[in-house]
């Protein structure tokens, strides 16, 4: 065991750390917990009294994975109010840098099955994240009440809300534009600028599109 590796009752972020580590270096396909136990300087059997097991660490690593997504967009909708600008397209370049910055965290969080769904930390950061996504897509519809208590409710349940749709569809335009652009799949498309090009792209013309379908959707009857 390596020594100091760890202060005593720090092993959860000690390993959460490690699986950090480990998921930066060799994405979720070599993820083990073995390796993460080997870089916490621990017994590959001591993870097993916080997490249990393998899921039980990449739930923990995915529950972060969310509230840092809905951190980054909080303060990134707050920066832009204080600037004037627009909080819809601000979350969306925030949950793209989010990903870009930690991709193997994203991937978790994203991509990753076999997580505890029911884990209530797990739901609480989930609810966190998306409900974020929802009050920033409401606020761009005509005639739509804006959800301001969604944390109260976990899982929230939007199953004939009549938002659903334009909500699905900021997340689907946001998420899928991510997942292409980590992935690899636009870079033929980059050009010099590479992909700070596609992110400009991103926020200065597929936002732009996004805001003008909200906008003029309409009104529900």
């Amino acid at each position: 065991m390596a020594r100091g590796a760890y202060h005593h009752g720090d092993l959860r972020q000690a390993m959460i750390d490690a699986a950090e580590a480990v998921l930066a270096e060799k994405g979720v396909a070599g993820f083990t917990l073995r390796e993460c136990a080997r870089r916490a300087g621990v017994s590959p059997a001591a993870p097993a009294h916080h997490f249990g097991n393998i899921t039980g660490l990449l739930t923990a690593v995915a529950t972060l994975g969310f509230d840092g997504l809905a951190d980054a967009m909080d303060h990134a909708a707050e920066a832009a109010t204080e600037a004037g600008g627009n909080r819809l397209r601000a979350i969306g370049e925030a949950y793209v840098a989010t990903a870009l910055e930690r991709p193997g965290r994203f991937r978790v969080v994203f991509g990753q099955r076999g997580l505890n769904a029911d884990d209530a930390e797990f739901k609480r950061a989930a609810a966190r994240a998306f409900g974020i996504l929802v009050r920033e897509t409401q606020s761009e519809l005509p005639q739509a009440e804006v959800e301001q208590d969604l944390f109260s409710r976990l899982p929230p349940s939007f199953a004939g809300d009549p938002d659903l749709p334009e909500i699905l569809f900021t997340w689907s335009v946001t998420h899928g534009f991510t997942t292409l652009l980590l992935d690899g799949q636009l870079d033929f498309l980059a050009g010099p600028g590479g992909r700070v090009a596609l992110q400009k792209l991103h926020s200065e013309k597929l936002v732009a599109l996004l805001l003008t379908a909200l906008r003029t959707r309409e009104p529900v009857r």
